[in-house]
């Protein structure tokens, strides 16, 4: 997909550096107790850090998808200069220079995410045998996923002992070291894009429409699930504190093992056979939640959830990709994720307090996998067949 002589970007340092993408995505939620205590703030003030972030985000993914091979070592270069601006803001004594320098520091951790996220997975799907797209969206998605389970582990450990202004300087250096290893493309030729009819840009509108519903409801529900289970098992299944914030573990482990296992389900399986397992899979367990069951139940529907969760981002991606004839316009498809992982929890806590049952409020991820699942099952219907997928 890149002119000849133009080196493609190294597969092993577009995984290490999604392994850095899924810690630094993940960061404000276990650094949020830590910079809530060190500088007094309230909750409206805590929250700012979410927004920030999510803004730039959607931001960085709009324009990632026309500027691929340079918004990909930039967007490694915006996280570096981030954390080590966090790094700075953690240090200072002031609350309002170190408020003010973090929500700096946020804005430009979600701009990089956005920008290195979207083209990661964009330069992985073009440069990939169409027959193996799948496979290796999923694999590079392992190793985001890996970032996110090891960075509340990181976080913890580096504050017990009082090592935070270590932890984000390495982290800085990590993503450094990716923005340096990914540098030649900055200076790589655009790749001429052919000229197409005005027919065929408009024919993949309602493909890029279908996605961004699918892609906006299945980030939303992974999203609502991980942020609201802990809660969920304290209140309904008589875990204490402690036990119930290992079942956040349990559902982002089963989510990794979810993914490996759904790359080497690819060999023998289509994907198409994949997702629809993953998601009746999916399904099933989460409404498992809806009715009150003892902790063991309870652990057995959030593995069982999360290993069906794990195929079916990168799934929805490869699908996407082999149907569209030019990916610039995915840009705010990818953007339309970050929405849905807003959204959805917002809206779970909302039915649950309107209800008084957060057991009710579970029914929102529960509708949005069945109408994600009416999705996959009609969208040959829908949308047609490709050559290029099993279908």
């Amino acid at each position: 997909m890149f002119p000849a002589r133009t080196r493609q970007p190294s597969f092993s340092v577009l995984c290490f550096g999604f392994v850095v993408c899924g810690i630094v995505t993940v960061l404000p939620g276990p650094l949020l107790p830590v910079l809530a205590a060190r500088w007094q703030l309230h909750d409206v003030q805590s929250g700012a850090f979410f927004a920030v972030q999510f803004a730039a985000a959607t931001v960085g993914a709009i324009v990632s998808s026309w500027r691929l091979r340079r918004s990909l070592p930039i967007g490694f270069g915006l996280m570096a200069a981030a954390v080590a601006l966090l790094a700075v803001a953690m240090g200072d004594g002031s609350a309002a220079t170190g408020h003010a320098l973090a929500l700096a520091a946020f804005g430009l951790v979600g701009l990089g995410i956005g920008l290195s996220v979207t083209a990661t997975n964009l330069t992985v799907a073009l440069n990939a045998d169409p027959r193996a797209r799948a496979s290796r969206l999923s694999v590079v998605n392992l190793w985001w996923g890996i970032g996110a389970v090891v960075c509340p582990w990181l976080v913890a450990n580096a504050e017990r002992a009082g090592e935070m202004r270590t932890l984000l300087p390495a982290l800085a250096a990590a993503a450094g070291g990716t923005f340096a290893a990914l540098a030649p493309q900055l200076f790589a030729e655009p790749r001429a894009v052919e000229a197409r009819p005005r027919a065929a840009s408009a024919s993949q509108t309602g493909t890029l429409i279908y996605f961004a519903v699918f892609l906006f409801l299945y980030v939303g529900v992974e999203n609502a699930v991980g942020g609201w289970i802990a809660t969920y098992a304290h209140r309904f299944s008589g875990m204490t504190l402690a036990a119930a914030s290992l079942t956040v573990s349990v559902y982002w482990l089963a989510l990794l093992t979810g993914r490996g296992l759904g790359s080497l389900a690819l060999r023998p399986l289509s994907d198409r056979v994949v997702l629809l397992s993953s998601l009746v899979l999916a399904l099933a367990a989460v409404a498992m939640l809806i009715l009150p069951h003892r902790s063991a139940v309870v652990l057995v529907a959030v593995a069982l959830a999360g290993a069906g969760f794990g195929p079916v981002f990168p799934l929805g991606v490869s699908r996407m990709l082999a149907r569209v004839s030019d990916h610039r316009p995915t840009g705010w498809v990818f953007a339309m994720c970050a929405g849905g992982g807003a959204v959805l929890p917002w809206l779970t806590g909302l039915v649950s307090t309107g209800s008084g049952s957060l057991r009710v409020g579970f029914a929102i991820p529960v509708a949005a996998l069945a109408v994600i699942l009416a999705l996959a099952v009609t969208e040959n219907a829908a949308l047609g067949r490709t050559a290029q997928q099993e279908m």
